[in-house]
């Protein structure tokens, strides 16, 4: 029987890159959870090397809600979600990582909150009932790990303050939307800055956004492909402040025109 609640079709967009271990426990456990609802499961796979998009190849055959998008003159984050939307068909996107980071359980609740008559619904990290930093990283995954969700924090903070908003978690990359919202704009940046600029448009353009808290647990199996060195986190934290400064250039430029506008 069908939630009458949850009426809209979902798509939710999964891409990979080398998450073998992972893929198929994750298609089974979403594929349960959303299994009262219209739904599909669209894979974005950057021709992996360990040949994840063969595991995803396997369940199209015998599973219809199950897509795959084989990609081997593409790379990068962004472009994956980019062509995931065009490809979607409902008309709520979900997207989320595929290492267990970002609880499956949590789907559903994004889901709920949208229909509630809200654009977009953000998993947050760091509102009340969320904590990335609650159980011990150093143990499970690494000294850089931890620092990197720290500094994660601390970009967020600043982010809040400079923007004066209330909207706390500004590099989720969890998050439930209408799709709609992609009738006038599209994804950019190279990595995780994407989500920074996506919260502004959608903060700037008056979409109702709301978020809901989720608490980050450990990488279920392989490898983090979020900092690999000290010097890769230095350079994605480079790129993250200059998102920061991009934008706040952005709003100086919007309200002087904004008010020269309205003088006239």
């Amino acid at each position: 029987m069908k939630n009458n609640s949850l009426s809209k079709k979902v798509s939710v967009i999964l891409p990979t890159y080398n998450e073998k271990e992972n893929i198929q426990l994750l298609i089974d456990e979403l594929s349960e959870i959303l299994s009262e609802i219209d739904y599909e499961i669209i894979v974005v796979d950057d021709n992996s090397p360990d040949e994840t998009w063969r595991i995803v190849e396997d369940n199209v055959k015998h599973n219809s809600r199950i897509r795959l998008n084989r990609r081997v003159d593409k790379k990068g984050l962004t472009s994956a979600l980019n062509d995931g939307i065009e490809l979607s068909t409902g008309e709520i996107i979900v997207w989320m990582d595929c290492d267990f980071q970002m609880p499956p359980s949590t789907v559903i609740e994004l889901i709920s909150t949208i229909n509630k008559g809200y654009d977009a619904v953000v998993g947050s990290r760091f509102i009340e009932g969320g904590d990335d930093l609650r159980y011990d990283y150093k143990a499970s995954q690494g000294q850089i790990v931890n620092i990197h969700r720290y500094l994660s924090k601390l970009i967020c903070i600043l982010t809040a303050k400079i923007f004066a908003t209330n909207h706390t978690d500004w590099t989720s990359g969890f998050i439930a939307i209408n799709k709609k919202v992609f009738d006038r704009f599209s994804l950019f940046g190279d990595y995780g800055e994407y989500f920074m600029y996506l919260i502004h448009y959608l903060k700037k353009s008056q979409y109702k956004i709301i978020e809901i808290p989720y608490t980050l647990l450990p990488r279920r199996s392989g490898f983090s492909k979020t900092s690999e060195s000290y010097i890769g986190m230095l350079l994605k934290g480079i790129k993250y402040l200059y998102a920061i400064i991009r934008l706040k250039l952005f709003d100086q430029f919007y309200y002087s025109i904004y008010k020269k506008t309205h003088t006239l």
